[in-house]
Order: structure tokens, then C-alpha cells, then sequence
């Protein structure tokens, strides 16, 4: 052990080990120790400890403190850092320096929070400028300072590689594995923050790429790379920061381009902007040629086996290396392919090429054949499974796919292309290849899988010396016809039976008249539609119902399927409704793009075919005349307004989805019909998506000026009145409507009434709880679900009556009482909040105060252990997988109601342990949960590894005394053990008891959440 893991209580202090202050009061320590040949820690260790250490210490009191000035550029104004915070920013880059700046290492070993901050580090060091990436100021474009250039083109390629960084890893970490690694816990931990930092890098990589090809452009440029002693350590003299800019590494300007050259490419390949990538990695290999590869570079970290697969990758020539044939036959598929049998024949004695490829080759073509997707040449595909099937015999694989009827139903053929595969190999076959060769010929042989191989291997003399005397009798054997014993009455057609009369005729055209039935209910494309329609009509005129009704499932709402209904018979007709019914299907399977491509085309052909739809209701004096264009118009766009709105819940956040402001405009105007005299108005579960989108789009002005006389309206606007002001003067609205809709449905929640119409005084009473508890699930923006929340919490506390009570944000602004609360029935108010709240969580789901509530509810309900799940989840989000301490978050009441959990669960250990996280330690709590421990079958060899993870030598006395009782002298050794490392611990100072705590803290709390988040 060389260095600080801050583990006391696992084994004693070695006089060796190193703590990590140690660096500060004795610089010379650490390139001694990075230059260990497998430092433990390692280097990138070592930095995630500087960094982390120093953001704990940030906010520390009573510090002597600095004032760094911004000489260059002005940005933020520069914090008062202390010198140790400065001392650590100093090691953190110094251990960097030594890597030489690999941002290939730092991005795999390091934490993506942590890389941020060593950036930011960089820049404050360099430039004296406090910057928060991933925003930099508009002015640093400047690299005549080397320094400054170092420094930004360092971040700009560190953005462009964090991208591809995570698209190429973006597979989640195995929890908890074997080894401590604290990188792949923080990674795991902190997804969501990660994807969302990755998210913002995105948007700012056009910046990246400017500034990257503008140093690309730059001439006579003279780069220096920043080493090891260019940061000079702070010691208990320092009175100012100075760093030696002299002592630096120069490379050329080949090398700095080269490398950007290289990340260019590699992100252009990722977005596959090919043409682009194609000129970067170009660029790259006619300089990384130029450079002196016969030492280690200074700076360019490329590999020559991975830019030659990039050079492939993007068809750029590599000089001495010819393709392997996996390659040529990538290229082949890619070219129709071209060559391909040629391919195959020099992979069948090369063998190179993995079968798996050339299944898939076989299969595709296959497949595209039979579904006329593609055409290839007459016995391509024959040639390609008689080369396959040598490939198999010859490595002795199993024989996939039946070749023998291939070859049998190509007949003489078949045995040519057969033998023509053969040859191909024959002549340079080893001895074990043309045993294997004998075998399975005579393998088909003696099987007759195919007719005429007997015959045909007598015949080719290069055939017959593969068999000995014994097979070669074999083959002729079955080379002979055989003489069958056919009875005679098998030879005449006169058996003295009477002729039988079929009575059941299988008619051609019903079965073609099924099968296009068939491919009509089973289709979605809209082209086949049309024409299978079209087909089934021409060749059907008396059908003996309309084709609309040919299947079942097939519904469409009330308004739509009266207009459709109404209209004269027709193609348009069936059309029109099949279309409509089969984008509902697919709606309801979350298929929204083709849901809306079909009612796009039905939209498209009422236009273009208006004038025809017109006059043919005009001849039959239906839905007025001229106003089903108009009608069918409305009421296919207002479907088509609905799916695009459930498609923007369903894939929340909108923004990539849809243009949120042309949807909302369109809800307006869908809104708006209901309060004008137009007879035609959208349903009333449009009006109630339309409603919900406004909500999540926070038009509240909008909504509170709606007329309240309609019911629907009415909920809404009292949210966005609640949302917009967030005090209690405007809660009572919105708190009555849901008072009211719970008191209706005391017993269950009802139906939601259909009435589209009503009056301020009856609106409450017609919001049925349903209806309330369906807008609700709908919400997805954070204020308006932070409200909703926070009123069913209200309300669920106001019911219960019971002294533990929910915690919401908003909480203060609902009523603390109710008038007669035994007339509502609190377990719906429970299931509505609970869906809601699991609701949020999957779109939100790093939700403090949420996780919190949702682990608050399920302990009033009595689910305990998935109350622990998210009261430890509230805990992994708020420390950042507890990598800050957990007391500055967590406060004593989640603690005692975890210990409650495990009460209940059985799991004493653990409440025991919980005990130690009390700010005063609940000592007769933690006594009565030990005594209990013996009756929880499942803990009891938990306990050994629990102990680790006390550090009150009360508890530890306690637990010797009560081991000693009962003559458990095991875990009476491992108390004494445990307490005896705590009194050589208590001899360090208090920070560094303060910490180690800390670190047992985590430790438990990592192993609880692998038993009830990770189910490890």
C-alpha cells in the first residue's frame, strides 16, 4: 500500500502508506509515486481524489483566502480560492501533464464530472479565467498566447471525443463489481447528469469543429505542450500562483494537426458526414506519415492500426496493405455484389472469412429474391450455398440449411455447380480436406439425398481416388437401378369401386378473393392498400358487404365514421375508413409516424379529390352537399392534432418530435371551436389532449382567459392559475374541482361523462375522478406536476390524519382541513398520487424531493422495501453516488424512517448500522435492534460483513458484551478487531476521522443499494 484509499477499519495504517495531503506538504512525493510501474492508487485515481477533496473543501470556513486576478480575458469574477484549493487544482494537472494529456485515458478512467472540472481547472490555471463548461466566452479565439492555444485546443477536442466517447459506450456499467473501482460506481450513478452534460456538449460541438479547422488553417504556428514541472507546486511560503511557461515540451506543427485531423474524423464518422471524414482522416494519415513514429510522440496519441481502420472505414487508400477478403466482401454487398463468387471461392482456401458473414450473405440474398426485393444473375444464389456448404465441409461444421433439396431441385444443375464448388479446392486440399470431402460425398450417397451423385462421382476420376475399395463398392451399389416389386392391382385403374362424386369444389377465385382479404387486413402501407382495394373491387363488384367491414377491430370515433358513412359507396369511402381505422392501430401500438403518414394521405386525397367528393354528395343530396370536403377536413386534422399531442407525451421532451409552437397554435384554434357558433366541433377527449399540451407548454394566460362555462376548460385553468402564481389565494379553485370529483366517486372512480357542454355551476359536478386522474397522468412539464403533486399530497395528508405526513414542494398552499373528510375514500387519492408520482419519476428521473415522496408514500402504504429503493436512490442522486457527504443532504428523519423499514423487513444489521447516521446516535434503539438480529434468519452471516461498517465504539462494546452472552466468540473477535482499528484511528487528526466515517457511510450504503435498487 503506497497511497491514501482512506480505508481505516479494514487493516492498520502502514508506516508506508502515503496519504493524499502528503503531496501538498512534500511536492517531490508525487512523480516519485505516478512513476511506480503499477502505482496503487494509479495516476487517474489520484486526480479523481485532488478534485474530489477539493470540492469538498470549497465551502469550508475560517480559510485563509487569495485573490487571483484575470489579467487576460474577464469572465466570471474569479472566486477566493485558499491556497490548498489551489495546491490541489496544481497536483490534479500536474498528474494530467504526466500523462501527456491522453484524453483517450482521461475519458476511459475518469469520471465525465471530473474530466469537466480538471478542464475548467486548466483554464483557470492557464488563462486565469473561471469558465463552466460546456459555455465558453465568445472571445477565446485568440492562440498567439501558447498557453491559450494549448489549453483550447485541448478542450475543443476533448468535447468532439467526450461525444463519441459516450455514443460508443453508452451501455450501462455492470453494478458493483468485484473491484472499488469509484469511476465506474460515479459513472453508473450519475446517467442522467452525464446524458444531459453530453446533451449540452452536442450543442456547442459546431463551435468545437469551427475553432479545431480554424487552427487547421493557421500557418507558422509554434505549439507547446505543458509537462509535468511547467506547474509549480504551492508551498507554506507561497504568497502568489506562478507557473514556469518556459519549462514546456515543443512539437511540431504536423503533430498538433495530425491529432486534430484524426478527432475531426472520427466525429464526422459518428454523425456519418462521410465526405468530411473522408478529407479529415486523409489529412491525418499524409501527416502522421511526416512524423517520427520510431519514439513515442509528445502529444499525438493515435494508433496506426486504428487509423488504418478509420482510412478503410471512410474508403481512403492504405499504401502496402492490401483488403482482406471480409473487407472485399463487405464491399461486394455494398456494390450489388460484384465479385462475390469470386470471393467465396478464394475465402474456401484461405478461410478467412467468418462463417457467420457468409451465412448472412446467403440468408439476405435469399430473402430478397423471394421478396423481389433485389435481382441477381440466374444460379447466383445456388453457386453462393454449394461455395458455403465446401466452406462447411471443409472446416467440419455443422451443416446448416438444407443444401441437398437445393441442390436436387436444380436437378442436372445442381450436380455441376455442386462439383464446380469442389473443384475449386480439390486441387489444393490437404490430405484431412479430402477425407472430409469423401465423407460427406458418400455421406449424400448412401442417403440417395440427391439423385444421380453416384453416377456423376464414377464418372470424374479425380472423384474416384478419393474413396477406397470398400466406399468406391458402396457407390456403385448405389449407382444401379432398383428393381421395385409393384403389386398388380397398384397397376390397374379397374378396382370394382364405385365412382364417388366430389361434393366439395375449392373454387380459385374465393381463394385468391381470401388471400387479398388477408394482405388487406394485415397491410399498412398505403400503396398496397389502394391498390389490393382496387383489385378486390375490379374483380368482386358484388361483394356482399361493404369492404369497411371486413374486419372487426377496424373503428373509427363516432364523428368521423358518420360522415364516412355517409357517403356514396365507393372506392374513397372504403378507402378513407380503412386508412383512418388502421392509424388508430397503430396509435395504440405507439407507432405514431406512420399513424401520422396515414392520416396525412387521407388529408392529401380529400383535397385532391374535393371536386368529385362534392358532386357526388351534391347528386345524392347528402351532409349537405359542399360541406363534407370541409367537414372531413376538419375532422381528419383534428385526429391528425391528436396523435401528434399523444406522440409528444408518449416521447417527452416534444422538441425533437414536433414544432411545439405550431402544435400549440393548432390547440388554440381547436379550443376555440368550442366557444364559437360553428356545429361542428372537435370530441371532447381532443379538447382534452389539447388542454393538457397547453399545460405542459405553460400557456397559462392562455387557459385562465377560457370561458368557464365548459367543464373541460375548467380544471385546467385552475391549475395554470395555481402554476403561475404558487400561492394559496388562487389554490381553492383547482382544490375544489378535485374535492369535489373525490367526493362523487367514494366508493370507485366512475366513467368520464361524454357531455361536450354545461354551466358554471354543474362543471365540478360532471369531472368525474376519472376524468381529473386522466388529465393528470397527462402532465409531463415540471411546475404544473410539482403542483398536481403537491395537492394529492395535501389531500392524502388531510385524509389520513395521521401524524407522518408527505412532504411536497408547494405543500403550504393547499388547505390544511376539509369539511367532512370521512366522506372520501383516501385509497384512491393514494393511487392516483402513486401512479402519478411513478409518472414523473420515468421523465424525471433524478428528482430529489419525487424520489423522496415516492418513498414516503410507499412507507405509509406498508411497501417497505420499495420504500427503501427510492429513499436510497434519493440518497445516490443527492451525494452523487455518495461521493459528497451524506449529512449535508440527508437530513435524521429519512434515516429513522429507513431504520423503520428495516424493522419491519426483518433486517436488524442494517438498522443497527442506520443507528450511526442519527445526528445523536439512538443508542437504545440500535441495543433493541441488535438484540433482535438473532431472529432474522436471513441476516445472520450478514452481520460478519457489517461490521466494517460501525464506527461507535459504543454499539462495539455493546455488541462484544452481547456476543460474549451468548457465546458467539467469532463475531465476539470480529467486534474487538473492529473497535481496536477505531482506537488507532482516533490518534489522526478529525479531519481525517471525519472522512473515514464518511467512506463507512458510503461503503454501507452501496451494499444496501445493491440489495434494494440493483437487486445485485
Amino acid at each position: 500500500m503506497d497511497v491514501d484509499l482512506l480505508r481505516p477499519g479494514t487493516v492498520p495504517i502502514s508506516p508506508d502508506t502515503v496519504l493524499w495531503f502528503e503531496f501538498l506538504l512534500n511536492p517531490s512525493l508525487l512523480e516519485k509515486h505516478i512513476s511506480k510501474p503499477s502505482p496503487d492508487p494509479s495516476a487517474t485515481d489520484l486526480i479523481t481524489k485532488f478534485i474530489t477533496i477539493n470540492l469538498e473543501q470549497t465551502n469550508e470556513q475560517n480559510t485563509k483566502v487569495i485573490d487571483v486576478e484575470c489579467n487576460d480575458v474577464k469572465v466570471n469574477p474569479t472566486p477566493k480560492w485558499s491556497y490548498k484549493n489551489i495546491a490541489l487544482k496544481i497536483l490534479s494537472l500536474k498528474v494530467a501533464a504526466y500523462l501527456k494529456w491522453d484524453l483517450d485515458l482521461l475519458l476511459d478512467k475518469l469520471p465525465l464530472h471530473i474530466q469537466v472540472v480538471l478542464l475548467q481547472d486548466l483554464f483557470f490555471i492557464t488563462m486565469d479565467i473561471v469558465v463552466e463548461i460546456p459555455v465558453l466566452p465568445d472571445n477565446l479565439l485568440d492562440i498567439s498566447s501558447e498557453r491559450v492555444l494549448f489549453t483550447l485546443v485541448l478542450y475543443h477536442r476533448w468535447v468532439l471525443k467526450a461525444i463519441v466517447n459516450r455514443a460508443l459506450n453508452n451501455k450501462l456499467v455492470k453494478p458493483f463489481p468485484n473491484s472499488n473501482s469509484a469511476i465506474q460506481e460515479n459513472s453508473f450513478a450519475a446517467s442522467a447528469i452525464n446524458d444531459e452534460l453530453i446533451r449540452k456538449l452536442d450543442a456547442q460541438a459546431a463551435n468545437s469543429i469551427h475553432f479545431l479547422n480554424a487552427v487547421l488553417l493557421a500557418k507558422d504556428l509554434k505549439p507547446k505542450i505543458l509537462k509535468f514541472d511547467t506547474f509549480q507546486i504551492l508551498t507554506e511560503d507561497s504568497t502568489e500562483v506562478k507557473q514556469d511557461w518556459n519549462n514546456v515540451f515543443t512539437i511540431t506543427e504536423d503533430e498538433l494537426k495530425c491529432q486534430i485531423h484524426y478527432d475531426l474524423a472520427v466525429f464526422h464518422l459518428l454523425k456519418e458526414e462521410n465526405k468530411l471524414a473522408q478529407t479529415h482522416i486523409s489529412q491525418a494519415k499524409e501527416l502522421y506519415a511526416k512524423l517520427d513514429t520510431s519514439k513515442p510522440l509528445l502529444y499525438c496519441s493515435i494508433e496506426k492500426e486504428y487509423l488504418e481502420g478509420y482510412c478503410l472505414a471512410c474508403e481512403v487508400p492504405v499504401e502496402g496493405k492490401s483488403p482482406s477478403l471480409t473487407e472485399k466482401l463487405f464491399r461486394s454487398i455494398k456494390n450489388q455484389y460484384a465479385n462475390v463468387i469470386e470471393i467465396l471461392q478464394a475465402d474456401n482456401l484461405a478461410r478467412e472469412i467468418i462463417l457467420v458473414h457468409r451465412d448472412n450473405l446467403e440468408l439476405d440474398i435469399e430473402g430478397g429474391v423471394a421478396n423481389r426485393k433485389i435481382v441477381v444473375p440466374p444460379g447466383l444464389l445456388l453457386q453462393i450455398q454449394c461455395l458455403n456448404l465446401v466452406r462447411r465441409v471443409l472446416d467440419n461444421e455443422v451443416l446448416l440449411g438444407n443444401y441437398a433439396f437445393y441442390i436436387r431441385t436444380a436437378k442436372a444443375t445442381g450436380l455441376e455447380v455442386l462439383f464446380w464448388a469442389f473443384d475449386g479446392v480439390l486441387d489444393k486440399a490437404t490430405d484431412l480436406d479430402k477425407q472430409r470431402i469423401a465423407r460427406y460425398l458418400l455421406y449424400l450417397v448412401i442417403m440417395g439425398e440427391i439423385d444421380g451423385l453416384a453416377s456423376a462421382i464414377l464418372a470424374k476420376p479425380k472423384y474416384v481416388s478419393l474413396f477406397n475399395e470398400k466406399e468406391l463398392m458402396e457407390i456403385k451399389k448405389e449407382s444401379l437401378p432398383t428393381e421395385l416389386d409393384i403389386p398388380s392391382i397398384l397397376l390397374s385403374d379397374d378396382w370394382d369401386i364405385e365412382p364417388i362424386e366430389s361434393t366439395f369444389v375449392v373454387k380459385k377465385n374465393e381463394l385468391e378473393l381470401h388471400r387479398l382479404e388477408n394482405r388487406l387486413i394485415s397491410s399498412y402501407d398505403p400503396r398496397d392498400i389502394e391498390i389490393l382495394l382496387r383489385q378486390i373491387m375490379r374483380e368482386n363488384p358484388n361483394y356482399p358487404k361493404p369492404l369497411w367491414q371486413l374486419h372487426h377491430s377496424w373503428e373509427i370515433p363516432i364523428p368521423l365514421q358518420s360522415v364516412i358513412s355517409s357517403m356514396p359507396q365507393g372506392f374513397l369511402k372504403d378507402f378513407f375508413y380503412i386508412l383512418l381505422a388502421k392509424s388508430k392501430d397503430l396509435a395504440l401500438v405507439k407507432d405514431f409516424m406512420k399513424a401520422k403518414s396515414l392520416l396525412k394521405i387521407v388529408e392529401n386525397e380529400i383535397q385532391r379529390n374535393a371536386q368529385s367528393l362534392n358532386e357526388a354528395c351534391h347528386k345524392s343530396s347528402l351532409l349537405g352537399g359542399n360541406n363534407i370536403v370541409y367537414k372531413l377536413t376538419r375532422l381528419v386534422s383534428w385526429e391528425l392534432l391528436l396523435t401528434e399531442i399523444c406522440h409528444s407525451l408518449y416521447a417527452w421532451p416534444p422538441n425533437k418530435i414536433c414544432d411545439t409552437e405550431a402544435v400549440t397554435t393548432l390547440c388554440k384554434q381547436c379550443i376555440s371551436t368550442i366557444q364559437s357558433s360553428d356545429q361542428l366541433i372537435p370530441r371532447q377527449e381532443i379538447i382534452e389532449y389539447c388542454l393538457v399540451f397547453l399545460l405542459n407548454m405553460s400557456e397559462w394566460d392562455y387557459l385562465m382567459s377560457l370561458e368557464k362555462q365548459w367543464s373541460t376548460c375548467e380544471f385546467a385553468a385552475a391549475l395554470s392559475n395555481v402554476a403561475k402564481h404558487k400561492n394559496q389565494k388562487f389554490s381553492k379553485e383547482a382544490w375544489d374541482i378535485v374535492l369535489a370529483a373525490c367526493k362523487q366517486n367514494r366508493d370507485m372512480p366512475q366513467k368520464r361523462s361524454s357531455s361536450n357542454s354545461g354551466s358554471a355551476n354543474t362543471g365540478i359536478i360532471r369531472d368525474s375522478l376519472a376524468s381529473i386522474s386522466s388529465t393528470l397522468y397527462r402532465l409531463r412539464e415540471a411546475n404544473v406536476l410539482n403542483i398536481a403533486i403537491s395537492l394529492l399530497a395535501r389531500l392524502h395528508n388531510v385524509l389520513r390524519d395521521e401524524s407522518f405526513e408527505l412532504n411536497a414542494v408547494y405543500l403550504n398552499i393547499w388547505p390544511a382541513s376539509i369539511p367532512s373528510p370521512k366522506s372520501y375514500n383516501p385509497k384512491i387519492i393514494s393511487e392516483i398520487l402513486f401512479q402519478l408520482l411513478t409518472i414523473a419519476l420515468k421523465y424525471y428521473p433524478t428528482n430529489v424531493p419525487w424520489l423522496r415522496l415516492m418513498a414516503d408514500l410507499n412507507f405509509v402504504l406498508g411497501h417497505h422495501e420499495s420504500a427503501m429503493k427510492y429513499y436510497l436512490e434519493a440518497i445516490i442522486v443527492a451525494t452523487d453516488f455518495f461521493t459528497l457527504p451524506i449529512r449535508n443532504h440527508i437530513e435524521d428523519s429519512v434515516f429513522r424512517r429507513m431504520i423503520k423499514c428495516c424493522t419491519h423487513l426483518q433486517c436488524y444489521t442494517q438498522a443497527v448500522v442506520l443507528c450511526q447516521f442519527l445526528e445523536e446516535v439512538d443508542y437504545p434503539l440500535a441495543f433493541k435492534m441488535a438484540g433482535n438480529e438473532t431472529k432474522s434468519v436471513t441476516l445472520n452471516d450478514a452481520m460478519d460483513a457489517y461490521y466494517n461498517c460501525i464506527w461507535d465504539t459504543t454499539i462495539l462494546e455493546y455488541l462484544i458484551n452481547l456476543h460474549a452472552k451468548r457465546g458467539e466468540h467469532h463475531r465476539k473477535q470480529l467486534a474487538i478487531k473492529n473497535i481496536g482499528l477505531l482506537e488507532l484511528n482516533s490518534n489522526n487528526n478529525e479531519e481525517i476521522q471525519r472522512e473515514a466515517a464518511n467512506v463507512r457511510k458510503a461503503r454501507f450504503l452501496r451494499a444496501l443499494s445493491k440489495q434494494y435498487v440493483y437487486n445485485v
